[in-house]
């Protein structure tokens, strides 16, 4: 019997790449990725605390994402991947630098696009890099027989906070989130901008794998890592969220700063 669930690709065509325009006068743009099953507003806390130091924020609904767990069962990994390339290509052609933030699978999507795309920086939230042993493989055994699970949103220590996601789990989706990772454990190597990785002590989604394999595999790029203690996996709304912001909008400052000066600098830097 056939094991393989991956979902057939549509006809690849890779999206025209854009080179950020190097203007100080333009804005520094950041493209942030949600979750498997979850929505943008996950990451409102971090789009909130970037809009406010001046960037462009851009927060897409990815696809098969925001109508029902049976529309992301049939969605290909091929156009998670090619989405997130689109929506940082077109911040691309609007600003100066453009970085990019994830949450979980949002988090392995911003580490592929910076291993195809030059981004300032990435800044990744427990990013689903690796499943829980078995997980993958029983996915795709038994996709068929057993369509969809509970859902695995609301991972979230502090009392109250409710996560907007779908309430069943493709098992179908998860094969291709397995493959996805695989894709991208493969491509850390050509990461080059410096990664920030916010990992939650205590993840009730995800096993330590799946952090760890980012230090293991990111040859070509520093790593900074910040360990939350007070929250579990949609660290972005639980109770370190003011930290998760504080944390991204300095790391992803600093490297548009590095990158090219601001108006201000400029300016300096022309009268002397």
């Amino acid at each position: 019997m056939r094991e393989d669930a991956a979902l057939p690709d549509a006809p690849r065509r890779e999206a025209r790449r854009a080179t950020p325009q190097q203007d100080p006068a333009r804005p520094d743009g950041v493209l942030l990725l949600h979750g498997f099953t979850s929505a943008p507003s996950t990451m409102a806390p971090v789009a909130e605390a970037l809009e406010q130091a001046g960037f462009l924020v851009e927060t897409p609904l990815l696809p098969g994402h925001g109508t029902a767990w049976r529309d992301l069962a049939g969605t290909p990994r091929a156009a998670l991947t090619d989405a997130a390339l689109s929506a940082w290509d077109g911040l691309a052609r609007r600003c100066r630098t453009v970085g990019v933030a994830g949450l979980s699978m949002g988090g392995t999507l911003a580490l592929q696009v910076a291993a195809r795309r030059p981004v300032s920086a990435a800044a990744v939230i427990n990013p689903a890099l690796r499943l829980r042993p078995g997980q993958g493989l029983a996915a795709r055994l038994l996709w068929r027989l057993l369509p969809s699970v509970g859902s695995i949103a609301g991972d979230i220590a502090r009392v109250g906070v409710r996560e907007e996601a779908y309430p069943r789990t493709p098992v179908r989706g998860v094969a291709e989130l397995d493959r996805l990772a695989a894709e991208v454990r493969a491509e850390l190597g050509a990461v080059e901008a410096p990664v920030l990785l916010l990992r939650s002590a205590q993840d009730g989604v995800l096993p330590r794998a799946a952090a760890a394999s980012l230090g293991e595999r990111l040859t070509g790029a520093s790593l900074r890592e910040v360990v939350l203690r007070r929250s579990r996996h949609v660290a972005t709304l639980d109770h370190d969220a003011e930290r998760v912001a504080a944390e991204v909008r300095g790391f992803l400052t600093g490297a548009a700063d590095r990158r090219v000066p601001r108006n201000d600098e400029t300016a300096e830097a022309e009268d002397r």
